[in-house]
């Protein structure tokens, strides 16, 4: 006899549940038959799951089983929820994860033109920073990210976009402002920092020791630019967020360094993985003009 998905979601149950009593009701299957379920699992494997009759203390074979069986279990879901989207591709999901600068820029009007060209695909779309854009496509709980991304990731397809520099803002009283070149590293002596968290891949030596003393970080960026306009500090910000920032409270200003950019890409899993609605989103992606 082989090891079914059913044995090990039975024995995960009980496992978990620590009384085969409460898992059968979990299970909606008679005590008598989740334990059967077991037997042909300790027989199947030739050793014993649990120490004693009670159900409610595993074996070393047992937890060790437990850590597979569970991780084999979540594939096996993953796996069922993405054939079953496949299936429904007529009527397919796009779940999307970009960082808030592309995601309040220059996504809006691409979703709107994929929307009106297929209203049929249920869209969802979510901003975080870049790392956790790559780790929300690694983990499967989105189709695409859009980020700023490691040169390789394995097992995940990735299409350049575009880049921009990176630039200080500030608001419009800040002296700063006066300076007619683009800013140097010392012009920001005086000034209170505000730590986006952004530029992780800056290496500039300046700017880590900016970054590194500065005493107040704001991870949102609404909330961070809210801050800025209102003169409590500067920050660092990439250049395509001056589209969407409110030119009368806020200036982004060049810097003289021009190392200071970032790339921006498209990442999925293997493309013969994705949906139909996904991929036909990444097309469009792929196809836009993001310069």
């Amino acid at each position: 006899m082989s090891i079914k998905i059913s044995n090990l979601q039975f024995f995960v149950a009980v496992a978990t549940s620590q009384s085969l009593t409460q898992a059968a009701q979990r299970l909606h299957r008679t005590p008598a038959a989740v334990s059967l379920s077991l037997k042909q699992l300790e027989e199947e494997l030739g050793g014993a799951l649990f120490e004693g009759e009670r159900k409610n203390q595993l074996s070393p074979l047992g937890r060790f089983v437990l850590q597979e069986a569970q991780r084999e279990l979540a594939h096996f879901d993953r796996t069922v929820s993405t054939i079953k989207t496949y299936a429904k591709a007529d009527t397919g999901l796009v779940r999307v994860a970009a960082v808030p600068s592309f995601a309040i820029t220059l996504l809006p009007p691409l979703l709107k033109q994929f929307h009106e060209q297929h209203p049929q695909f249920h869209l969802d779309i979510r901003d975080m920073d870049s790392a956790r854009v790559v780790q929300a496509v690694l983990s499967g709980d989105v189709d695409i990210g859009i980020a700023t991304v490691p040169a390789s990731i394995p097992n995940i397809d990735q299409d350049f976009l575009f880049s921009d520099a990176f630039c200080v803002v500030c608001n419009s009283d800040n002296p700063l402002n006066r300076l007619t070149r683009p800013l140097r590293w010392s012009d920001l002596d005086g000034q209170t920092f505000i730590n986006s968290g952004l530029g992780a891949e800056i290496n500039a030596a300046e700017f880590r020791h900016i970054r590194d003393h500065s005493t107040l970080s704001v991870r949102n960026t609404t909330s961070l630019l809210a801050l800025v306009a209102q003169g409590m500090g500067v920050t660092l910000l990439p250049e395509l967020l001056s589209r969407s920032a409110a030119g009368d409270q806020l200036n982004f200003l060049r810097l003289e360094d021009q190392r200071i950019v970032r790339s921006v890409s498209v990442i999925s899993a293997p493309r013969e993985t994705l949906n139909h609605a996904s991929y036909t989103f990444l097309k469009a992606l792929r196809a836009g003009r993001f310069v």
